[in-house]
């Protein structure tokens, strides 16, 4: 804690900045888009299918993350962020003025996160990457607490929004917010130590080199399993409760509890990260979730499925920590946004395929037994490639030190 203090001094502007950006920008939108789902559907009478199509913004949104990636490390974080709040704003006002048109609906949604891509971790974490050291992964997860806190807040503010002025007031409390939010952060932003963006000996990896190594495709995989794995078990949380035979009302406690683990969770792991061993220390955390999963499959007993659901957030939302802090450890700061930009891949095909995946095994099993027994599975095989890429990260670091050595 003294090297986040120490850090923190010259850093906690960047450190605020981000933890706003990231807080009031697009990932602000997961949490209530199933409220605007819903209202969409009964105003204009689409079905279920027709309103989820909306997901294909995912895969989109993935292919675009490499040159946004790009955009980032060559513009810099302060005009990336600006453009895309810019563009979250008038997003948000196009949705409000939806008139009932399908595909109008679903290219507003696309514009939203391929243009406001840059209000999320793939931009925000730049600042904080850069700006800690020492203590990035306890850096790292107070800016994506932000994420966690506003999860908790805006679905009950937009719900009371959308109760007094329908959907498209909720729509223009998003516009208002994100753009606040936005300016705020675009105040507090200080400038960044320098980084070459041309990488030296010693410096980091370039993209090509990246990718090239075992060290992106252990991590990218690992993220892959994690986002599969956990946004499938938080997509369909009370659901699976309730068939496991716990009654409604303790099911949406548990969602609650579920919701708190995560907010903790995302700390401890960051700490944890700042530990000896990141990647060993990442492989226990998988392997203390997979236990939480496995413990769902127990008869349903209150203090068990208590434990599994604390257990289990320390994966929710864990993949992103991860994957920023290995991100920038394995392959250095001068093309930072762009290979996280590869990585956020991974992380955006693992949540289509683990919210489709466990409506499938659903609806063709008819139980989420095989569900959670993926999951628990998955969990693991993420915990055996971060012991895997412990092995990397150390020959990483001294192939650094070895060419930062002989260049001097």
């Amino acid at each position: 804690m003294n090297a986040f203090v120490r850090e923190l001094a010259g850093g906690w502007r960047n450190l605020l900045a981000a933890t706003i950006g990231l807080g009031f920008g697009i990932p602000c939108y997961t949490p209530v888009s199933s409220l605007f789902l819903r209202a969409l559907g009964i105003q204009f009478g689409w079905s279920k299918a027709v309103a989820a199509g909306a997901l294909i913004a995912l895969p989109i949104t993935a292919l675009a993350f490499p040159f946004a990636g790009r955009l980032i490390d060559r513009f810099g974080v302060r005009a990336m962020s600006g453009f895309s709040v810019a563009a979250s704003v008038l997003s948000y006002l196009w949705l409000s003025r939806l008139s009932g048109n399908v595909a109008e609906y679903y290219a507003a949604i696309i514009t939203l996160n391929v243009l406001g891509c840059a209000t999320g971790p793939i931009c925000y974490t730049v600042l904080v990457a850069a700006q800690f050291r020492d203590a990035r992964g306890a850096a790292l997860a107070c800016a994506q607490f932000g994420i966690a806190f506003v999860a908790v807040l805006f679905p009950p503010v937009i719900g009371l929004m959308m109760s007094l002025h329908g959907w498209r007031g909720g729509y223009l409390l998003l516009a208002a917010t994100t753009l606040a939010g936005g300016i705020l952060s675009q105040l507090l932003m200080r400038p960044l130590p320098s980084v070459p963006t041309q990488p030296r000996a010693g410096d980091g990896f370039s993209t090509r080199d990246a990718t090239s190594s075992c060290a992106f495709w252990l991590l990218g995989l690992a993220v892959l399993a994690i986002s599969i794995a956990s946004i499938g078990l938080v997509s369909a949380f009370q659901s699976v409760l309730i068939e496991r035979g716990i009654n409604e009302r303790n099911a949406t406690l548990f969602l609650s509890l579920l919701a708190l683990s995560v907010m903790v969770s995302r700390l401890a792991v960051g700490r944890v990260l700042d530990l000896s061993h990141p990647a060993r220390s990442s492989a226990i955390v998988m392997g203390l979730a997979a236990i939480g999963a496995a413990l769902l499959l127990t008869p349903p007993r209150t203090p068990v499925t208590g434990l599994a659901t604390v257990l289990v957030g320390f994966s929710i939302g864990a993949e992103l920590d991860l994957m920023a802090f290995f991100c920038a450890r394995l392959f250095g700061l001068p093309h930072y946004a762009a290979i996280y930009g590869l990585l956020a891949m991974f992380f955006y095909v693992g949540i289509a395929l683990g919210g489709f995946g466990y409506g499938l095994i659903r609806d063709r099993v008819g139980a989420y037994e095989p569900a959670l027994l993926m999951t628990t599975v998955l969990l693991a095989l993420a915990g055996c490639l971060f012991l895997m890429l412990e092995r990397e990260t150390w020959m990483t670091s001294h192939q650094q030190q070895g060419v930062s050595h002989v260049a001097s």
